[in-house]
């Protein structure tokens, strides 16, 4: 056992009060868990887009507790960037939502997170917001004066834009055309949510107890359930 004297100490005492009934369960508050949560941060990860390239960068995180539910809940903040052309004509900040079942096998001593999933993704309207208005783009990526555009039809227009690239790039650079930030996101919420979950299935998202750690190998020992209470993920003896 990799354990000093004093801990030696305290995993005896605690092991008596469970054989007395008088200790129940331990517990890990938000701001216990979210120091394990932020060995896992930042990350980041590209959107595959029909004009241009995408990236979304995951900061930092937050957890929150769920008990109805028995869920635990992360609020990521994040950031998007869409360059085209060598330009950024969209970024915004964003809340990216996330909640996962705590479920504990004790036969291996593992605490297993199952049922993941994204639950929202928000914008946050501050002034990193950005999205380049129609005449900006035209601009930027059709050479020539602007008044030689007169007459030609928008798809025409993109399509001098993608350099005749695809017909699917066209259709989607007439999301910024329409000036909605929020048009935007949504049309790439899909996308972002797998890429997170692709990118969680990457992670140790489950936790061996610890040798070298008295409250888990008392719980390696003990432990039977874990649940999600209003202030704290507790673990039952």
């Amino acid at each position: 056992m990799k354990l000093g004297l004093r801990d030696k100490g305290m995993l005896l005492i605690s092991q008596l009060l469970i054989k007395l009934g008088r200790l129940r369960y331990d517990q890990f508050s938000a701001d216990e868990l979210n120091v394990l949560l932020s060995e896992n941060l930042p990350q980041s990860f590209p959107l595959a887009i029909p004009a241009g390239q995408a990236h979304v960068a995951v900061n930092s995180g937050k957890l929150t507790f769920n008990a109805p539910d028995n869920r635990l809940c992360i609020q990521l903040l994040a950031s998007i960037t869409i360059n085209v052309a060598e330009t950024t004509i969209y970024r915004a900040h964003l809340i990216i939502t996330l909640s996962a079942s705590p479920d504990y096998n004790k036969h291996e001593s593992t605490l297993y997170f199952t049922e993941k999933q994204v639950d929202n993704i928000i914008m946050v309207n501050d002034d990193y917001a950005l999205l380049k208005d129609t005449q900006f783009l035209l601009s930027r990526f059709v050479p020539g004066n602007l008044d030689s555009l007169l007459g030609r039809s928008l798809k025409n227009i993109l399509s001098l834009v993608t350099v005749g690239t695809s017909d699917q790039a066209v259709e989607y650079l007439k999301l910024y055309l329409s000036g909605s930030k929020q048009a935007v996101l949504d049309f790439h919420k899909p996308q972002i949510e797998k890429a997170i979950l692709d990118k969680m299935a990457t992670l140790p998202l489950h936790h061996i107890m610890r040798e070298d750690q008295w409250r888990e190998v008392l719980f390696a020992r003990y432990g039977k359930t874990v649940r999600v209470e209003p202030s704290s993920l507790r673990f039952y003896f």
